[in-house]
């Protein structure tokens, strides 16, 4: 039995590299918001106008990565060999802590093999481009139609023209879902031009090995993903209310899918992706009327349950595995 992947195949001085240039630019977005907003300071991230809604957000945690993990492990059980399910789990782990090091956190996809057994790189990286396809398709949706009202509250944008738009977008997302479970369609016209593509022709061999395929499993993990969104959304919004006393459930839930969708267009040049989040959240928010530093440390505090404390047990893994 070998683990998928070998950590020390990768070039650690690249790792090294390209880690101090998102920790500068990091740092440098950080100061910009701190100096541009004055009520913007790490010393309240711990001062809670709520604490009953902190722990609310805190409890919502590890419902958070249950979802996380049953998406994952209906790609695992469908495409690959037994897994155990302690290994599933630490692989979601594993994921969180190389995404940390890649822009828009593509080091996530292959970061899940290592835990697992008998299974290629490129087909972790497939499974994980399906479960994560999903999850950024919900985001996308909620967040453009999101938009659309946002432009039209705030910008003016004329009534008949932004239902015309809603409407539009509809028909889009739902083309593109029947696109999606259309195995004729894959294995067709996607199949036919990516053939003319060696380079690229062997993975998406290995997306045809995989639940993108099976109607039942892309919908399973789609129904999932929706719940999985939900839950961080409620998570966010709690902590918006935790921070602040100006901010109420709707709007802030409203802002949250503004956030959400502009952190996924946006490459992830930042460690972590800090900074993109922070500064979507005091825009989108701000205009709701919650204080810039709410809405700072609302972000950060997400970024902090959801992913960075996540990671430190993913890399301790991925450390004594390749001592």
């Amino acid at each position: 039995m070998t683990s998928a992947f070998n950590f020390k195949n990768l070039d650690k001085w690249k790792i090294r590299t390209l880690l101090a240039i998102k920790v500068f630019i990091t740092v440098g977005v950080l100061y910009y918001l701190n100096a541009k907003f004055s009520d913007i300071s790490f010393s309240t991230f711990f001062d809670f106008k709520s604490a009953y809604a902190f722990i609310i957000a805190l409890i919502l945690v590890p419902f958070n990565f249950f979802l996380q993990y049953k998406k994952w492990q209906l790609i695992c059980d469908y495409s690959y060999p037994p897994q155990k399910k302690s290994s599933i789990f630490i692989s979601i782990l594993t994921g969180i802590s190389t995404g940390l090091l890649t822009p828009g956190r593509l080091g996530e996809y292959p970061g899940r093999a290592f835990p697992l057994k008998d299974v290629k790189l490129s087909e972790v990286t497939a499974g994980s481009a399906i479960d994560k396809l999903n999850s950024l398709m919900v985001i996308l949706i909620a967040g453009s139609f999101a938009s659309l009202l946002f432009l039209n509250k705030f910008y003016s944008i004329d009534n008949n023209l932004t239902i015309s738009l809603l409407f539009l977008l509809t028909g889009i997302y739902l083309l593109l879902v029947y696109l999606i479970l259309s195995p004729e369609f894959w294995r067709g016209f996607v199949g036919d031009q990516i053939g003319k593509f060696k380079i690229i022709e062997k993975y998406f061999l290995n997306f045809k090995s995989i639940g993108l395929f099976n109607r039942t499993i892309f919908a399973k993990n789609f129904s999932l993903s929706v719940l999985n969104y939900l839950v961080f959304s409620t998570q966010f919004v709690l902590l918006v209310i935790a921070y602040s006393d100006q901010a109420d459930f709707f709007t802030s839930l409203w802002g949250s899918s503004l956030v959400f969708f502009t952190k996924s267009i946006i490459p992830g040049i930042t460690f972590g992706e800090i900074g993109i989040r922070e500064s979507a959240s005091v825009y989108f928010l701000g205009h709701f009327g919650v204080e810039a530093g709410a809405c700072f440390n609302a972000a950060l505090m997400l970024y902090t349950i959801n992913i960075l404390i996540p990671a430190i047990p993913g890399a301790i893994f991925i450390f004594r595995r390749n001592k």
